[in-house]
């Protein structure tokens, strides 16, 4: 059970981390500080400081805050979907189009491309790994043949799916070649689904 300070300190943190995104929506990554994030969060800089002594920590707890919002979300939507497969497909274009067209992705990259690539490279580690137990656990029970796949197999499908989803979402910034979710969710099926079941 939490004590009040440490549910204060967790109600804190939250409210920092709304700040940064609220921020981030309003002003972009490169006019986003430390003291306007505790300006809008009613608290010091000094409290944001000691949680997080540089601006990149930040930015990295919240992309795992919002990145765990998101698989809450798909796996809300697709509860109905009986068919794992596709419900691996439908996922990877549920997750894959929330990054894509999101707002604030679209407009960083379009200003300042080198900033917000080194962002979805060099400080994704914690989402990316976040992405992999997330769909490792999702997969898990996924039929392949007569067999269900075992954890180890699990974790690989997961990393290839996740690898393959960064990697289309860092090369279609640029070109932005899917119009809709629809979409993505055809090519998912044509090209993950064939790489993922092509061995059945």
């Amino acid at each position: 059970m939490k004590t009040p300070s440490a549910s204060r300190a967790e109600r804190t943190g939250q409210k920092i981390l709304d700040a940064a995104m609220s921020s981030l929506l309003a002003k972009g990554l490169k006019r986003t500080s430390i003291e306007a994030i505790a300006a809008l969060a009613g608290v010091s800089h000094m409290t944001v400081y000691r949680r997080w002594p540089h601006k990149e920590d930040l930015f990295s707890d919240l992309l795992s805050r919002e990145a765990d919002e998101l698989f809450a979300r798909v796996d809300r939507e697709l509860a109905g979907t009986g068919d794992p497969r596709e419900r691996l497909i439908e996922g990877f274009a549920a997750i894959f189009w929330s990054f894509y067209d999101h707002p604030l992705l679209a407009r960083e990259y379009a200003a300042d491309p080198a900033t917000t690539l080194r962002v979805l490279t060099v400080s994704s580690a914690p989402v990316f790994d976040r992405a992999v137990d997330y769909l490792a656990a999702r997969v898990a029970g996924l039929m392949t043949g007569d067999a269900p796949l075992g954890d180890d197999e699990a974790r690989r499908v997961a990393e290839v799916m996740v690898r393959i989803t960064h990697s289309l979402l860092l090369t279609t910034l640029e070109t932005r070649p899917f119009a809709n979710r629809d979409e993505v969710g055809a090519w998912g099926r044509e090209h993950v689904g064939w790489i993922l079941f092509s061995a059945d």
